[in-house]
C-alpha cells in the first residue's frame, strides 16, 4: 500500500466517497470531477471531487481499506475503488481478501433468506399495486445477489422522491418488528432483521482485529443505516452534508 498501514477503514461508498454528478458540489467544474462508479454499459454513474480524490488516496495508503456499501457485488465491482475485501449488499454480501466471496458468510444468508422470500414478494406486489392505483410509475423489485432474495427496492423512475414514499407509505404502513425501512434520495429499502451493514461488519471484525490488534477501526458513512455498523468501531467519521450529520447535529 506504498506506506505502512495505520488503521482499519470501514467505509461506505456512494454519498460518502462519491456521488452522482446532481449531488456534486455546485462550485466544482464537471472537468475537475472524477468518475468512479459505472454503469453495467461502461458510462460513468458517480463522481468523485478532488478533496474526494485526496481522501481515497489518503485512505489507501495508510488504511486496510474495506468498502461496506448497499451496492450489489457487481455494482461494486463496477466501483474503481482500491479494495480487496469489502461488504455489500446492505451486508448480504462478504469477500475475504482474495476478493472472493466469504462461504460462511454465504451460508449464513443463505439459510436466513429463504425464510423471508415471500415476504418480500409481497412487499413489491402492494408497492406496485398501490403505484397503479395512484398512476404513479414505480420500479418495486426484490433485490436478489445471485439466487438469494435479500430486500425490496422501490424507485420512482422520474426520482420524485416525494411521490415514491406516498405509495411506500400507503402500501406498507408498517413493517413486523426488525425489519428496517431505509430511505435515501430515491431509493426506499425494505429489509429483513437479519440483513444490515452492521450484522456483516461484526462477522469480519474479530478477524481484522486479530491481524491488526493495535490498529484503530475507523467507521465512515453517511446515511442513518451506517450508524449501527460504525458503532461498531473506535471511531466513526461521516460528511457534514450527509444524512447521518443531518439527523445528529440538525435533529433531522
Amino acid at each position: 500500500m506504498g506506506q505502512v498501514m495505520q488503521a482499519i477503514a470501514l467505509v461506505d461508498l456512494d454519498d460518502t466517497l462519491f456521488q452522482t454528478i446532481r449531488k456534486c458540489p455546485p462550485d466544482i467544474p464537471h472537468d475537475r470531477l472524477t468518475p468512479l462508479g459505472f454503469a453495467a454499459d461502461g458510462s460513468p454513474l458517480s463522481y468523485a471531487t478532488p478533496r474526494q480524490m485526496r481522501f481515497i488516496q489518503w485512505l489507501a495508503e495508510t488504511t486496510h481499506l474495506v468498502p461496506v456499501t448497499a451496492r450489489s457485488l457487481d455494482a461494486l465491482r463496477r466501483a474503481h475503488i482500491p479494495f480487496t475485501a469489502a461488504v455489500c449488499a446492505h451486508g448480504g454480501v462478504v469477500l475475504d481478501d482474495t476478493g472472493a466471496v466469504d462461504p460462511e458468510w454465504e451460508a449464513i444468508i443463505t439459510g436466513k433468506a429463504a425464510q423471508y422470500a415471500d415476504e418480500l414478494a409481497g412487499l413489491a406486489e402492494a408497492i406496485s399495486a398501490e403505484a397503479a392505483a395512484q398512476n404513479v410509475t414505480i420500479n418495486a423489485r426484490v433485490l436478489m445477489e445471485g439466487e438469494l432474495p435479500l430486500y425490496t427496492l422501490a424507485k420512482h423512475t422520474d426520482m420524485d422522491h416525494d411521490a415514491l414514499f406516498a405509495v411506500v407509505d400507503a402500501a406498507v404502513p408498517s413493517l413486523p418488528l426488525g425489519w428496517t425501512d431505509h430511505r435515501n434520495g430515491n431509493n426506499v429499502a425494505l429489509m429483513p432483521p437479519y440483513l444490515g451493514k452492521e450484522h456483516a461488519v461484526a462477522h469480519i471484525l474479530p478477524g481484522l482485529r486479530a491481524r491488526f490488534p493495535d490498529a484503530p477501526v475507523i467507521g465512515i458513512g453517511d446515511s442513518l443505516t451506517d450508524a449501527p455498523f460504525m458503532a461498531l468501531c473506535d471511531y466513526a467519521m461521516m460528511p457534514p452534508r450527509s444524512q447521518l450529520a443531518g439527523t445528529m447535529f440538525h435533529g433531522g
